[in-house]
């Protein structure tokens, strides 16, 4: 029994599809007694209204950055929150009258804070959150949305200086995600297989950006042709063109 995980911006859902090569090569590789997961940055209600649209199975799926752990019919198993306390320093932050949109993730529902613009993607449209409920709330993400991806990765970078040991920012497209220490993509794939009893011989990894390269490089990754170069590094060089490829490439 293999592992396949992949991203999914970028990487499974492109140019807003799921290729029905893909879909054919992922429901192959579950034929056979593997494993399939996608591993997203994604909050679990934008990935599931995308997932949905399409023939397409799964045995997980790892959101928010890998603080959240849905199992193959999307019931939630797990999750690894922010600590309270740091998540109302994020909503003080002076990052909030910087950034474009600051979106909140509380299990499965995503919010914009009250104040906030909306979502850089206006294909979604989450509600609003007042600021007093946002301080009472539990959160497993706060992203924070920028118009230039540069500003993401600039301002990503001086916020995990800030927090230090007390959280983890990761930067995708013009997003800064900030989750617990605990998430990650790469450890929550293995958080993901403990939860769910399962001992792949092999877990195989596919991801176009920031948020994917400690996944590929912790396991056998793979990056997506186009990829920026640090994304290629952590994949150790190795690129495919679609997920299809990767399944077949391991069947």
């Amino acid at each position: 029994m293999q592992l396949l995980a992949c991203d999914f911006d970028g990487t499974l859902f492109c140019n807003h599809e799921v290729s029905e090569r893909d879909m054919a090569a992922i429901a192959a590789w579950r034929a056979q007694g593997n494993l399939f997961g996608i591993v997203t940055g994604r909050g679990a209600g934008t990935l599931l209204a995308d997932v949905r649209r399409f023939s397409l199975t799964w045995d997980f799926l790892l959101c928010n950055n890998g603080a959240l752990l849905l199992d193959e019919h999307a019931r939630l198993l797990a999750q690894r929150p922010l600590e309270q306390d740091l998540a109302r320093h994020l909503l003080d932050h002076e990052l909030q009258a910087i950034c474009s949109s600051c979106a909140l993730f509380s299990g499965l529902e995503m919010y914009i804070l009250e104040g906030s613009g909306p979502w850089l993607n206006p294909v979604y449209t989450p509600g609003v959150l007042a600021a007093d409920r946002a301080r009472e709330t539990s959160f497993l993400q706060i992203s924070f949305g920028f118009r230039e991806r540069a500003d993401s990765i600039a301002w990503g970078q001086r916020l995990q200086e800030e927090l230090s040991g007390r959280a983890r920012v990761q930067c995708s497209l013009s997003v800064a995600d900030v989750t617990s220490p605990l998430a990650g993509k790469a450890t929550g794939i293995a958080w993901a297989m403990e939860v769910l009893g399962r001992s792949p011989a092999a877990i195989v990894t596919a991801g176009d950006d920031g948020n994917d390269t400690d996944m590929l490089a912790s396991y056998e990754g793979y990056a997506m042709a186009g990829s920026d170069a640090h994304v290629l590094a952590a994949a150790g060089g190795r690129i495919v063109a679609s997920v299809a490829e990767l399944a077949e490439k391991h069947l």
